[in-house]
C-alpha cells in the first residue's frame, strides 16, 4: 500500500515538473475518468502522417522477432495483459480480428513482449474503455488507424512501440496515411509519435458532469474549443484534416460544422446568462411613476 502511495506521488511531482499545477489537475481529473468520478477531464491528441515514416532500417533487437498475429495467436497475447483485462480484451480482440483487422505482435523467447493494432475503416476513439466516452473517426480509403497497442512492462525501454508501426507501415502500400490517438499525458508515447514524424491534427476533449460525457474539439491550428455537448458528431480524416459531420434531421445530406459557430469553455454558459438578463431586461415592462394624487374634496 505504501509503495502505491509512494509511486502515485511521483507521478504528480513527476506532472508538476512537466506542466506545473494545471497539468496535476488534469492528471487527477483524468484518473477521475477511471474511477468514474462525478467530474473528470481527459484529452486525446490525434495525429497523422502520409507515407512511411523512416526509411532507415533500425539495428536488429537480438531475442526479438516481429510479425503478424492471427485469432490462433489470441490466448498468447491474453498471457502478456494483466489477468484483470483478459476477460474483457479477449471479447474485443476476437471481435477486431472477425472484422479483418491486423495485428502486429513481438516475440521474445516465444512470448509475447507486445502488440498493436492497425484499423482500416473506421476507428473509435474512447477514453474510458468503450464504456461512455466513444467517438467514431471514419478514415479515407487505405489509411490505417494506430491503436490499442501494448508493451509488456519487462521488456519496455527498447523501443518495441516504434518498432511495431515501422513493421506495419513497411507492411503498407506506399503513400497510405496513418494515424493515430494519444493521451495528452502520455508523455512517452507522444515523444515515440513525433519521432516517427507524426503531425498533431486536432485534440479531442472528453468531460465528465455526473452521469453526462460532454466532447469538445479543437484543431490544432485553432484557439478556440468546438463544443458538442453530449452530442456525437460524424468525423471523418482526410489526408491531414479532421472533418466533423452534423447529420441533418431535415435534410438526407450532411452538413459541415461551420467553425464560426465554435463556443468557447467554460464561458459560453456565462455568455448565455448575459444574453438571458438582456432579454429579460428589454422584455420586462419599466414601471412609470406613481401618478400625482388627486385633490382631496
Amino acid at each position: 500500500m505504501a509503495s502505491s502511495l509512494l509511486l502515485r506521488l511521483k507521478r504528480i511531482l513527476a506532472h508538476y515538473r512537466a506542466g506545473g499545477f494545471t497539468r496535476v489537475l488534469k492528471h487527477l481529473f483524468d484518473y477521475g475518468c477511471v474511477h468514474n468520478w462525478v467530474l473528470w477531464l481527459v484529452d486525446i491528441k490525434i495525429f497523422g502522417l502520409v507515407g512511411a515514416s523512416e526509411t532507415k532500417t533500425l539495428q536488429p533487437l537480438t531475442g526479438y522477432t516481429f510479425g503478424f498475429a492471427t485469432e490462433s495467436d489470441l490466448n498468447a497475447i491474453l498471457t502478456s495483459v494483466p489477468v484483470a483485462d483478459r476477460n474483457h480484451l479477449e471479447k474485443l480482440f476476437r471481435k477486431f480480428f472477425h472484422e479483418g483487422y491486423r495485428c502486429v505482435i513481438v516475440l521474445f523467447d516465444n512470448q509475447v513482449a507486445g502488440y498493436l493494432w492497425a484499423f482500416t475503416g473506421e476507428y473509435v476513439i474512447t477514453a474510458d474503455d468503450y464504456r461512455r466516452c466513444n467517438l467514431s473517426v471514419r478514415l479515407p480509403s487505405g489509411a490505417v488507424f494506430i491503436g490499442n497497442a501494448y508493451v509488456v512492462p519487462a521488456h519496455r525501454g527498447h523501443g518495441l512501440y516504434r518498432r511495431m508501426s515501422l513493421y506495419l507501415m513497411w507492411h503498407c502500400p506506399p503513400g497510405a496515411c496513418f494515424y493515430a490517438s494519444i493521451s495528452e499525458l502520455n508523455a512517452p508515447s507522444l515523444a515515440v509519435n513525433h519521432k516517427l514524424g507524426f503531425k498533431e491534427l486536432a485534440t479531442v476533449r472528453f468531460i465528465g458532469v455526473f452521469s453526462h460525457a460532454l466532447l469538445y474539439m479543437r484543431e490544432n491550428a485553432a484557439h478556440r474549443w468546438r463544443s458538442f455537448g453530449t452530442h456525437r458528431p460524424n468525423m471523418e480524416l482526410d489526408g491531414m484534416r479532421l472533418r466533423t459531420v452534423l447529420q441533418d434531421s431535415s435534410c438526407s445530406t450532411p452538413s459541415y460544422f461551420p467553425p464560426a459557430a465554435a463556443l468557447r469553455w467554460p464561458r459560453a454558459l456565462m455568455r448565455m446568462r448575459q444574453e438571458r438578463r438582456k432579454t429579460s431586461a428589454v422584455g420586462r415592462p419599466i414601471l412609470s411613476k406613481s401618478p400625482p394624487k388627486s385633490a382631496q374634496l
